[in-house]
This record gives structure tokens, C-alpha cells and sequence, in this order.
């Protein structure tokens, strides 16, 4: 499939939409508001013998959203979080979004740093991010955020269709390197609590172009949640034969007013590049299992006890298990 249509095909869909903007009401008064979200635990991990505790504050947003109209708005948000470098733990600060959208309800548009429709979406059908991020994201498959443009728009009631043209490197390499990602997503919703999701896209040169193919069916009730999601992405980095898949199984169910279960299981697995003896990503292939109850005292806290376990594909690798008490916070 030829880039350079695509990235027309997107570009026209824009500019099409943009020009249908309608006047905007008279009595509109342009305002903001300040947001943001704190993740934080204690957790102690099992490995080989040996445990480790810790505190941790895993991840903090702040940002600001402007609206200019009652369709044209903007976002700037920071996200703080932890990264190991030379095999010790800091603190880093990144430029999440910085984006101008618009959004008349029935199509939407925007453009910068933008999040991955995807992401948003898987995200918001887990319910559980401030814990375990999707699958997809932490297998490295797709980015949580990059330069680019996208619109959404919908296709009736029940469908609604997302097209992006990004940069493909996620928000922390913003470098140039003369390729581009293109990605397309539908969600469909048949009956009402019910989601099906098709994702696919692909990125570089034809013969080892990176593709990414997902397929989520849920059911997303108030008191019960249960969903699968099938995720596959061939030439991982552009690197012929890095081929991969996983398969994720999840639920939550409402025990009372403010306290959930919940459970998630995901499979990771690689594939055994030609003249090689082992699969090429088998450090992180394996078995990944996250369970818990959430606790939700007021509004816009949430805390859970939850334990986490990984059973690693490789022969001869230590189970790792972690036990945690984590929190959410935002305003």
C-alpha cells in the first residue's frame, strides 16, 4: 500500500472536513482548566529467592486544555515518569501533547503531539492503567503518543472510524528519518455495552515494512466487564523476520457501590527468525497475569490491592511476582 496516497487520502478528509465548520454561537465565552493525574504504589517483588520492596510514583500528568470556541480547543499536557538508565531508576519529564483539535460532535480533528486513538481506546475498555498499561504498549508494538494528524469521525450511530499520518517514533524521538506511520481503526458498537475494534497499520519501505494488526471484542456493562483483544505486528523495527503476537483475556466485575474485581491475563510470543535457534524477542516472551480489587473512597481516587505475576517463555528463567498496593489520583 502506497504512502503517499494515504497520507492524500488523509489530507483530504482534513481539509474536506474543515471546510464544512459551521459558525460558532455568539454567546461563547472562551475558558481552560487545569488537569492532572498522579499513579503511585508500594509493591514487593519476588524473584529468584530474593524480594524487593519499594515506594514508588510511577507516573504524574499535568496539562491544560483551552478551549478558543465551542469547536476549536487546544492541550498541553507533561507527563513525568520513571525510566532506568545505566541501570538506575530516575525521574524524567516529557512533553506528552501539545495539540489543536477540532470537534463539532460528529467529526473530529486533530494535529501536533497527539495520543494514539488506540491507546485511548484500549485503555479506556481496561479501566486499569494506573496499574498495568495495554499489551500493546508495553510490548512495544504501537507508541502512546506522536507527532501527526488524525480525525475521527462517525459513520452513523453505532460506527465511528479513526485515520492518523504520524511520525511513528512515539513522543520521545521526534528525529526525522524519512518514513511514516499511517494507521486506521473502526469501533463498532452493534448493541448498546458491546465494542468490537479493528486496528491496523504499517510503517517503512515495502519488503520489511513494520505492520500492526488488533482485534478487540468487549462487553463493557456498569457492573461487568469481559473482553479479549488478538494483537500481531510483523517486521518489529523494520527488522525482516521480527515477527510477534499476544493474546489478551480481561474482566472486572462490581462487587458493591465503590469496590471492583478484576483480573487480566496476556501471552506474548515471538517467532524463531531464519538461522537463529531461539525466538528474537524471548528476554520479554511470556506470560504476564494481573489481578486485584479496586477500592474508590471518593471520586477521583482509587486504590487497589493487586497482585502481579510474569512467567517468562525462556527455559530456565525465575518467575517474577509482585505484590502491590496501588493508587490513582486526579482532578
Amino acid at each position: 500500500m502506497n504512502i503517499k496516497y494515504l497520507s492524500s487520502a488523509l489530507g483530504f478528509l482534513v481539509l474536506t472536513s474543515v471546510a464544512a465548520l459551521s459558525q460558532e454561537s455568539d454567546d461563547f465565552k472562551p475558558g481552560g482548566k487545569l488537569f492532572g493525574m498522579l499513579f503511585a504504589n508500594y509493591h514487593t517483588t519476588f524473584e529468584g529467592g530474593e524480594n524487593n520492596a519499594a515506594f514508588e510514583v510511577t507516573r504524574s500528568f499535568l496539562g491544560f486544555d483551552y478551549l478558543f470556541s465551542e469547536k476549536l480547543s487546544t492541550r498541553i499536557m507533561y507527563d513525568g515518569t520513571t525510566e532506568v538508565i545505566n541501570g538506575k531508576t530516575i525521574y524524567s519529564a516529557y512533553l506528552r501533547n501539545a495539540f489543536i483539535q477540532y470537534d463539532d460532535g460528529r467529526v473530529l480533528i486533530r494535529g501536533g503531539l497527539i495520543g494514539i486513538e488506540q491507546i485511548s481506546v484500549t485503555e479506556k475498555i481496561w479501566g486499569y492503567r494506573f496499574l498495568a498499561r495495554p499489551p500493546i504498549d508495553y510490548a512495544g508494538m504501537i507508541q502512546v503518543a506522536d507527532l501527526g494528524v488524525m480525525t475521527k469521525f462517525n459513520a452513523g450511530e453505532k460506527v465511528t472510524f479513526d485515520l492518523a499520518l504520524i511520525n511513528g517514533r512515539g513522543f520521545k524521538d521526534l528525529a526525522s528519518n524519512g518514513t511514516v506511520k499511517f494507521t486506521a481503526g473502526a469501533s463498532l458498537m452493534p448493541v448498546e455495552n458491546f465494542i468490537i475494534r479493528a486496528y491496523y497499520d504499517l510503517m517503512g519501505p515495502s519488503g520489511r515494512m513494520q505492520r500492526t494488526a488488533s482485534i478487540i471484542a468487549a462487553w463493557t456493562g456498569p457492573d461487568f466487564t469481559a473482553g479479549a483483544e488478538y494483537m500481531r505486528q510483523n517486521n518489529h523495527l523494520k527488522i525482516d523476520g521480527n515477527n510477534y503476537s499476544g493474546l489478551s483475556l480481561f474482566t472486572r466485575v462490581r462487587l458493591a457501590d465503590r469496590v471492583v474485581l478484576f483480573a487480566r491475563y496476556d501471552n506474548i510470543g515471538s517467532v524463531i527468525p531464519e538461522e537463529e535457534t531461539e525466538p528474537w524477542n524471548i528476554d520479554r516472551d511470556g506470560s504476564y497475569l494481573f489481578a486485584g480489587i479496586e477500592f474508590s473512597p471518593v471520586r477521583n481516587i482509587r486504590i487497589s490491592p493487586n497482585f502481579m505475576g510474569y512467567i517468562p517463555a525462556s527455559d530456565g528463567s525465575d518467575l517474577v511476582s509482585t505484590i502491590g498496593l496501588n493508587i490513582e489520583a486526579k482532578f
